[in-house]
């Protein structure tokens, strides 16, 4: 049982967790025992989250059912209880999962460049890394001061979004020419703070970028951990060195970390910081999210979710459609709007409102009024533009007035304009979004006094892939499906549907042409009305639906010559009828058997690549075949899927003894040539899956290797023994 919060604290209902790189370094066993006891988390993962305040005391200032970001000790939990201190309001637009990351990398960012280096108007910055959470953060710090932003990144992509979001020039991180692109950049001068996070030579060299009087600010743990040398010579120039750490700061001067803290908050409620992006993982994908970050591939911030507490008892079975309350369908005099109503009244929905701009159904749909009129429904057609927050005010307040309770909301308004990226304007743009999100997010506020058992927002299976020409449609319906986590994640009803191509009635209903188009390369996998509505109704019934919830009949395998996404490892689990347990494996030795041993070889990387993707859940062109599997962020457990998978998909038989550190997929592909040409024949004595387990465990220990892990090797090598 959790203890009662003192006057002084509150507990918080976790909703999401913010991953640090101290997490990773702890994970690893690479921190020493004496940071563990001197940081703000002790010996515990999670230092900062996001959630609902459950219960709070007399002196906390907060009330129950409050959103806040907070630091938290072992903040990997459900359930945190902390001193109201280290915790502060959300404002309102900020998700709880973008909140999550924020703490730590704007504590971090602004107790660095301000507290410390005191950065001022005019002068410059470098900062390392700036692709990640720290690095987004403190861009946003930095211009908010009037300073120069110079940066650094490891990726092509990384340095053009830090290039937009704002910084003057963006160097490599992985070369040292950064320095002297640095100093030419500036003149010979240098910049006047470094906001270190690179490690080794790249730490020293970023000394030499600093002009007189600088100041360098080293937010890295790995040259402290490792006790690096660095020469005094260059702080003859009047330099100034600090070291921040946020998590002791948060511990040993909880006043300043309140301060800044709020500033920061008015920040964002004032729109003058954002939060940086963020990529959420549930709690399952833990050690995905931990190998990402060890890999350093991500942007922005990644959080995970916490595990749900198991419920003692199941849910109680509900009802789809009620006859005693009245629903709300904005967008519900067009096509599937329309044939939404109709639904509705057939499951026994007694009252409806329908709005659109123009107050009158679509042409053809004019005779949808008249039955649901006769099925016993009161139904009321309304121009309101579901943007104007006035006119949804008079409407909310005319439905609040008649006493009926509202028993749903279904949001079904959208507006195309489909065209290039590159010939969208801001004006087209908006003209799209403008009818989802802002109506959205509209709907969701003036609602909320109403407590709707139904909150349903009509999104599009696009937004899984994409779509050429849609833009701003697949974004605009991005953003709805996050107002429906997030209602879910305040513990408000919230359900995005993303519907599939709907034939019959909507917008295809009257494109013909593009109907056709899309049937011919789905494959004819358009919805019908009726099966989506009837989607609806199990959905509706279902307490343990998701807040999102894809809903079309796809044909992936016709989609994937259009849309390559398809055939990455994000779609690893849809099946494409591209491999499977009937699938042959490929015979290498023919495969080979004409070429030579470059272009063999070549083959070999190829295939081993792919399975280095799935592996990873990377693009294969991400996949850098000359890097040592280590950094590609491999472990021994990986080694083995690899092996596995190359066995059982491929046909190929890999030395799992030469799988180390060190070891490429290049290199690897020379060995597997060699045993190819040699027919096939393998010198690896360490082939019996009950050998790999012990070993497995020795390296990693019982907990990690479960036992449902070495079930799976002990399959999969049955499997593999059965085809040879």
């Amino acid at each position: 049982m959790r203890r009662a919060p003192a006057d002084h604290e509150v507990e918080i209902e976790v909703a999401a967790t913010g991953l640090n790189f101290r997490d990773l370094m702890w994970a690893q066993r690479l921190l020493p025992p004496e940071a563990l006891e001197d940081g703000f988390a002790g010996p515990t993962l999670g230092m900062e989250c996001a959630g609902i305040v459950t219960r709070a005391g007399k002196a906390s200032g907060f009330d129950a059912g409050t959103r806040v970001v907070a630091f938290a000790p072992a903040a990997f939990a459900s359930h945190v209880t902390l001193d109201a201190t280290f915790a502060a309001a959300l404002p309102e637009g900020v998700s709880l999962e973008a909140a999550a990351g924020l703490p730590a990398i704007f504590l971090t960012a602004h107790y660095g460049l301000v507290e410390l280096a005191g950065l001022s108007e005019g002068e410059s910055v470098l900062i390392h890394g700036a692709a990640g959470g720290v690095g987004l953060a403190a861009i946003q710090v930095a211009r908010m001061r009037g300073a120069r932003v110079f940066a650094t990144a490891g990726r092509p992509a990384k340095r053009k979004l830090v290039t937009l979001m704002g910084a003057e020039a963006v160097f490599d991180s992985r070369s040292h020419a950064f320095a002297e692109q640095v100093r030419a950049a500036t003149g010979g001068r240098g910049v006047d703070v470094v906001l270190n996070s690179l490690a080794g030579e790249a730490m020293q060299r970023s000394v030499d970028c600093l002009a007189p009087f600088g100041r360098f600010v080293e937010l890295g743990k790995q040259d402290y951990v490792t006790n690096t040398r660095l020469g005094l010579r260059p702080f003859r120039r009047n330099l100034s060195y600090f070291g921040v750490d946020a998590d002791q700061l948060v511990q040993a001067r909880p006043a300043l970390t309140s301060r800044i803290f709020t500033e920061l908050m008015r920040g964002f409620a004032s729109g003058k910081l954002t939060p940086p992006p963020v990529q959420v993982f549930e709690p399952g994908e833990a050690a995905d999210a931990f190998r990402l970050m060890q890999r350093s591939d991500h942007v922005g911030k990644i959080v995970i979710r916490p595990a749900k507490p198991p419920q003692r008892t199941a849910p109680p079975p509900r009802e789809a459609v009620s006859g005693k309350g009245s629903w709300l369908i904005v967008g519900g005099l067009g096509g599937f709007g329309l044939a939404t109503a109709l639904w509705l009244a057939r499951q026994g929905a007694r009252r409806l409102w329908l709005t659109s701009r123009k107050g009158v159904p679509q042409p053809g749909s004019e005779g949808a009024i008249a039955k649901i009129s006769a099925l016993g429904a009161r139904v009321e057609p309304l121009a309101v533009d579901a943007c104007d927050r006035e006119a949804m005010e008079t409407l909310i307040a005319r439905i609040r007035a008649e006493g009926s309770p509202l028993e749903g909301v279904i949001h079904a308004a959208m507006v195309l304009d489909d065209a290039p990226f590159a010939e969208l304007s801001p004006e087209r743009v908006a003209k799209v979004m403008r009818p989802k999100v802002e109506a959205a997010a509209l709907l969701d506020r003036l609602v909320r006094p109403l407590a709707p058992r139904h909150f349903v927002l009509y999104s599009s299976i696009s937004v899984a892939f994409g779509n050429p020409g849609q833009a701003a449609y697949v974004a605009a319906n991005a953003a709805i499906e996050a107002i429906a986590a997030n209602r879910r994640a305040e513990g408000l009803p919230g359900l995005a549907i993303a519907w599939g191509p709907i034939s019959d009635q909507g917008y295809l209903a009257r494109a013909e042409a593009q109907r056709a188009f899309i049937e011919r390369r789905l494959d004819g996998a358009l919805l019908a009305a009726n099966d989506a509505l009837e989607g609806l109704g199990a959905l509706l019934a279902d307490p343990e639906a998701g807040p999102v919830v894809r809903y079309a009949p796809m044909r992936w395998s016709s989609l994937a010559g259009d849309l390559p996404l398809i055939d990455t490892p994000l779609f690893e689990r849809v099946d494409r009828t591209r491999r499977g347990a009937g699938t042959a494996r490929r015979d290498f030795v023919a495969e080979i058997a004409g070429l030579d041993d470059t272009a063999a070889r070549a083959r070999i990387v190829e295939a081993l690549t792919a399975e280095c993707a799935r592996i990873l859940r990377q693009p294969e062109a991400s996949i850098d075949p000359h890097r040592p599997l280590a950094s590609l962020g491999f472990d021994s457990l990986m080694a083995v899927d690899l092996k596995m998978s190359a066995e059982e998909e491929l046909g190929i038989s890999l030395p799992i003894t030469t799988l180390g550190d060190q070891m490429s997929l290049a290199d690897l592909s020379g060995r597997v040539l060699e045993r190819l040409r040699a027919g096939g024949a393998s010198d690896d004595t360490d082939t019996d899956a009950e050998a790999t387990v012990d070993r497995l465990r020795a390296q990693h220990g019982d907990t990690e290797v479960s036992d449902r892990a070495a079930e799976e090797i002990r399959a999969r090598a049955e499997r593999i023994a059965g085809a040879k």
